[in-house]
This record gives C-alpha cells, sequence and structure tokens, in this order.
C-alpha cells in the first residue's frame, strides 16, 4: 500500500496505526500539498456488504461534524478492486489509551481537563443528533498540544435510529458500555455520558469501575452493580470531582446528565469555580461545594456577613506553627528513610507481569507499568525492559517501572512473486518476518520466486514465517548480488560458489557485531552481478580493547526514507563510535517506508552515517543514554 496514490490524489507514506477493521496510513495530500491521515478497509471485509456500509456510515456521520475536538473526515472513496478508504485530519499525537496505560492514575485537573474537551466534541455531535456508542480511551486522540479529539464514529448513527443490536451481536467495547447498550435498548446522548464516565474513573484511578473473566460478566455488571466510589481508590479525589462520576455512572439514563453542556458545567465548576457557568438544570443534584449559599430572605449573603473580627497577630502565629510542624515533620520522615533497608533491583526482563510483581514486592519495591512496546520473541504483557535497571541498588518502598510486550506487531506480507530470492529475502527482513525456502523445477529464470504462502497482503505478526518457492530453471546473466552480513567466510564462499564469484582477501576491523563475521562487503549487495569475479569482505574483530572501560550502548533507530526515492533503494547505514568500533547495515527499501534497527556501540558519543543508493544524507549524532547503556564490567569478569 505504501507508495500508492489514492484516487489519483492521496500519495501513502507510512502505516501509523491498525484497528479491528481497517488499517491507518500517514499520506500526503497531493492537491493541497499537506499531511492527512487514511484509514483502509481490510481487504477480508471489503466483501462484507454490511461492513462496506458501517464504513460509509462512519464516513457521513463524521463529515457533518466539525468542531476542534472531533478529527474532521475530509473525503471518502473507492479503488478497484476492493479498497475502501477514507481521508481525515491527521492527529500527531497519540491515544489516550497510551497515556492511561503509561502515567495512570492521572493528575485530578488534568483528566478533568480531557473529559471536558472530549465532552465539547460530544456536545457538538450530539447537536446534530449524532451519537457515538463507543466512546473509550482508544479513541480520543491527544495532539501534541494538549487537544483531545474523538475519532471513529464507526458505529455512530442518528439518535433516532433504533437500538444497538445488529445480527444479534452489541457492537461497542463492553468495558465502556452503558447499561441500556448492554440491553440492545434504544440508545441516547447519555450513553455516551456515561462512557465518558467511565474514562474519567479510569483516568483518575488507574482501573475500570467493572471488570470480569469474560465480556458477558462485565456486561452483568454493568446492569446490576454499583460503580466504587473513586475517594474509596483515591482519597485525594474532592467529593465534587466524586459526584461527577457517580452521576454520570448511574443506571437510570434519566439519572445522569442530560446533556454534555451540562456535564461540562459541573467540570467547569471544579477546574475555574470562579468563571464557571451557571446551572443550566436547576431542578438536577450538583457537587454540594458549587451550590450557592441563599439566605431567608432570597438574597445571597456576603462574604463578611456572620464572622467575628480576630486580632492581626493570629495568621502570624498560625503561619509559624504551621512552619514549625513543617520542619519537624521533615526531619522526621529523613531519619525513617535513612533506617530504610537497601535491596538490589532483581531482574524481572523477560517474566510475566505477575511473575515480576511477585519477585519485585518479594523485596518490597513497587511496580508501575510505564508503557508498552511490540516484541518479536516475547508474549504480551512480558516485561521487555524496566527502570532502573537490574542490580541497581535502591532503598525499599522505591518504584521500579516496567515496560511490557504488547506482543508481535501484525505486518502486512509483501508480494514476492517473479524477485530474486536475495531480494526476497530482504524484503522479509526489513519487515522482521522470516523465510523458508523451497525449490522446484520449472521454466522461470533460476533464482525467482515462483509463489509464497501467506499470499501477499495477508497479515502476519513479526517473527513469523513465510514460505517461499523458487525456480531452479534456466539461469539468467542479470543476477544480484547476494547480502553476506553476519555470514563467515566459509558460509559466504557456499553462498556465492552458485554464481560463479569468489571471497576475496578480506580485511578486519573492530565492530561490535560478532566476531569473525562479515559486516561489510564489495561489491555491495542487491547490485547487478554483471562481470565481477569476486567479493572483498570486512571481517569484525569484535570490539576493541578500550572499548571493555567504556559504557556499551543499545539504541533503536527509525529513520524514514524520502517519498521522492525510486522504489527498491538500497540504504546502507555507517555506525562509529570513539572506540574505533563500527557497524555496518544494508536494506533494501521503497519510498516512504519507515525502517528501524538496533545499533550498539561504545563510549558517551558516536555517529550515524546513512547512505541512499550512494549519495550521503544527513548524519547523526548519538548520545549515551542512562536507560540504553550498560556500565562497563569490573576488572575479572569479562564483558
Amino acid at each position: 500500500m505504501v507508495g500508492k496514490v489514492l484516487g489519483g490524489r492521496y500519495e501513502v507514506l507510512e502505516r501509523i496505526g491498525t484497528g479491528g477493521m481497517s488499517l491507518v496510513y500517514r499520506a500526503r495530500d497531493l492537491t493541497l500539498n499537506r499531511l492527512v491521515a487514511v484509514k483502509i478497509l481490510k481487504h477480508q471485509w471489503a466483501g462484507d456488504d454490511e461492513v462496506v456500509r458501517r464504513f460509509d456510515q462512519e464516513a457521513r456521520s463524521a463529515a457533518s461534524l466539525v468542531n476542534r475536538h472531533i478529527v474532521q473526515v475530509y473525503d471518502v472513496g473507492r479503488e478497484e478492486p476492493d479498497i475502501h478508504y477514507m481521508v481525515m485530519e491527521l492527529v500527531v499525537g497519540e491515544p489516550l489509551r497510551g497515556k492511561i496505560d503509561r502515567e495512570a492514575p492521572l493528575p485530578i485537573m488534568e483528566a478533568l481537563d480531557i473529559v471536558d474537551q472530549v465532552a465539547a466534541g460530544l456536545e457538538a455531535a450530539h447537536s446534530k443528533k449524532v451519537v457515538h456508542r463507543d466512546i473509550k480511551p482508544q479513541n480520543i486522540l491527544l495532539s501534541e498540544d494538549g487537544t483531545a479529539k474523538v475519532t471513529d464514529f464507526g458505529i455512530a448513527y442518528a439518535a433516532t435510529s433504533g437500538t444497538l443490536v445488529n445480527t444479534g451481536s452489541m457492537l461497542g467495547t463492553v468495558q465502556y458500555l452503558s447499561p441500556e447498550q448492554a440491553r440492545g435498548k434504544s440508545v441516547g446522548p447519555q450513553s455516551d455520558l456515561y462512557s465518558l464516565g467511565v474514562v474519567l474513573f479510569e483516568m483518575l484511578t488507574g482501573r475500570l469501575p467493572f471488570e470480569g473473566e469474560s465480556a458477558i460478566g462485565v456486561a452483568i455488571k454493568h446492569l446490576q452493580d454499583d460503580a466504587p466510589k473513586v475517594q474509596s481508590l483515591r482519597p485525594d479525589i474532592p467529593s465534587e470531582v466524586s459526584q461527577i462520576v457517580e452521576r454520570s455512572l448511574a443506571k437510570d439514563p434519566a439519572e445522569r446528565y442530560r446533556t454534555a453542556q451540562a456535564f461540562r458545567n459541573d467540570v467547569a465548576r471544579v477546574l475555574s469555580p470562579d468563571t464557571a457557568p451557571a446551572l443550566i438544570e436547576p431542578q438536577a443534584e450538583t457537587p454540594a461545594k458549587s451550590r450557592s449559599v441563599v439566605a431567608e430572605n432570597g438574597k445571597t449573603p456576603t462574604k463578611t456577613q456572620g464572622k467575628k473580627t480576630r486580632p492581626k497577630w493570629v495568621p502570624w502565629m498560625v503561619a509559624v506553627v504551621l512552619l514549625l510542624l513543617l520542619a519537624g515533620g521533615s526531619y522526621y520522615a529523613l531519619l525513617r528513610w535513612l533506617n530504610v533497608p537497601s535491596v538490589a533491583v532483581p531482574n524481572v526482563k523477560g517474566q510475566s507481569l505477575v511473575s515480576a510483581k511477585v519477585h519485585l514486592q518479594g523485596v518490597r519495591l513497587h511496580v508501575q507499568v510505564v508503557g508498552k512496546t511490540p516484541s518479536t520473541h516475547l508474549p504480551k504483557n512480558f516485561v521487555v525492559n524496566e527502570i532502573p535497571n537490574p542490580g541497581t541498588v535502591v532503598k525499599q518502598g522505591q518504584i521500579v517501572q516496567l515496560v511490557l510486550s504488547s506482543g508481535p506487531e501484525q505486518v502486512t506480507v509483501p508480494n514476492l512473486k517473479g524477485q530474486d530470492i536475495f531480494l526476497a529475502q530482504q524484503e522479509l527482513k526489513t519487515e522482521l518476518l522470516n523465510i523458508k525456502v523451497h525449490h522446484i523445477n520449472g521454466q522461470q529464470p533460476q533464482g525467482l520466486v515462483v509463489r509464497q504462502s501467506p499470499s501477499p497482503g495477508s497479515l502476519l505478526a513479526q517473527g513469523r514465517t513465510v514460505t517461499v518457492w523458487v525456480s531452479n530453471g534456466p539461469s539468467v546473466s542479470a543476477q544480484t548480488m547476494p547480502y553476506l552480513e553476519g555470514l563467515t567466510v566459509s558460509q559466504a564462499a557456499s553462498e556465492l560458489i552458485g554464481l560463479n564469484l569468489a571471497v576475496g582477501t578480506p580485511t578486519q576491523t573492530y565492530s561490535t557485531q560478532p566476531v569473525n563475521t562479515i559486516i561489510d562487503q564489495n561489491p555491495e549487495p542487491y547490485a547487478p552481478i554483471g562481470n565481477a569475479t569476486q567479493v572483498n569482505v570486512t571481517i569484525s574483530e569484535g570490539p576493541s580493547p578500550q572499548s571493555a572501560n567504556l559504557l556499551r550502548n543499545v539504541n533503536q533507530i527509525t529513520w524514514q526514507i524520502p517519498s521522492t526515492a525510486p522504489p527498491k533503494s538500497v540504504l546502507k547505514v555507517v555506525v562509529t563510535d570513539s572506540a574505533d568500533n563500527q557497524e555496518v547495515f544494508y536494506q533494501l527499501v521503497n519510498p516512504g517506508k519507515v525502517v528501524s534497527f538496533t545499533v550498539v556501540w561504545y563510549g558517551t558519543s558516536g555517529q550515524l552515517e546513512p547512505y541512499l543508493n550512494g549519495q550521503p544524507q544527513a548524519p547523526t549524532a548519538l548520545t549515551a543514554s542512562v536507560s540504553n547503556s550498560t556500565p562497563p564490567s569490573p576488572p575479572g569478569n569479562g564483558t
């Protein structure tokens, strides 16, 4: 899909998200010269008339809504034979889901500010008789400037329409489902406000009000159980905020806020009590501290009524006493901290979250999940990284931050048919997919891929295997130079002999890549073999001797290929450090592709030099980061 121009106007640059039924790409509007987001219905759903109808319905619902807190839909179209797409405003930021996973419980005022913005978007939608029906953190985007925007009106339709039950299934996410949605009853604006109340509950407490082992179990709790009081989970929450959550989560829609504006009014009384608007629902209950006090004669009493005059020295005396108490308390806290035992942080990398909690809490350390990242080798919710590093000595009671695996990322299987096997191997390596090769007899030129499984366009988890069948047919003259990185000299010789090539005299250099493996070659990979008779290679001697006394750094580097680059361009990346080490990477890339690779280097500074089709690009300085560095080992312990 990357590189394709949809509707003769939208150039697809890279994939930025995946949903249950669609893929989201960053694209360029060639007519208006601006970046946009393009949502494309997945191939497996493109033939389902009901799904296509809902996809078009989403476009119609969202396109009618213009508000800074709603992601704007610009265009919708179809590209034959089965590409259905929607062009939207590109929001540079992240879903609220990521912020909650990383930071919850959030500061009270920040959580209220986010729900106030979401309610503003819902207010605009409800005024057009559009109910969202699937408000959840995944459908709330936070831009870099902090603006919250509602997206994905995929199951929204006019409030006067029927129920939310469709072919016997409930639509929406069960953790945020309103009771009337769970019953399959008619749904109105109060359903969105209930779901927004669940989101506020989760932001404030870091947990959901209703959880269970199955979706049905959670839905029943929405119907029957009362949500826990947020103050019981977080005592610092003011009663006004607690009452906002309680009213939002009322089982009966009539007992909730009737409108998003009423919801926002109560939020405003907490955020800005001096400038909050007057209550628009006088008959409804509001947080206690926000009510006006009215005297028996109907007039509001002044601030000075009923107050007794007190001596001017009283405030000063109170301030002195408070300072003395604060100083004494700080001294006592310091003594207690000095007496807290120290422990070494256990190594929980590679363990499940449950196991990691047991180990860390066993030495009286607290656990905080700060984020998730895709992993090709660790299952979902296993620990990828921990901060501080294992072995660090800290006081008991300290927090250890964990980064968990979100499992392998789903990638689209490329079309390898007709490609040279060496190019096919590189393309799969770029997508972090493995390859299994079968050779078959046939009339196709030798070394070309005849067929593959899974088929092109299929989704496959990174780390999985694509099987290809390669022709043993007649040889052709225009063969491609293979990529020898990571092979030993003897392995390279075996690889080259079938191409009538030999290994030239090897040269050696210090490198962070494995000892006695090839790190570079001349001619470079992916070039036509032409009249070449041998390939000169550079061999790793391992890290230089001075590396043993320097920090070892591991950095994940991403780099976007310019959209103007030709298809199947050759990217070469050279990494050097102050300890005379070198790493070299080659990749076959397409325009707009975002490539990612891990580099290892020693010391406090290094340099990354990219070359595209032999042309140098802007270099990047590498700076050591404590979280990505390993201190040198003590003498005698090895590296």
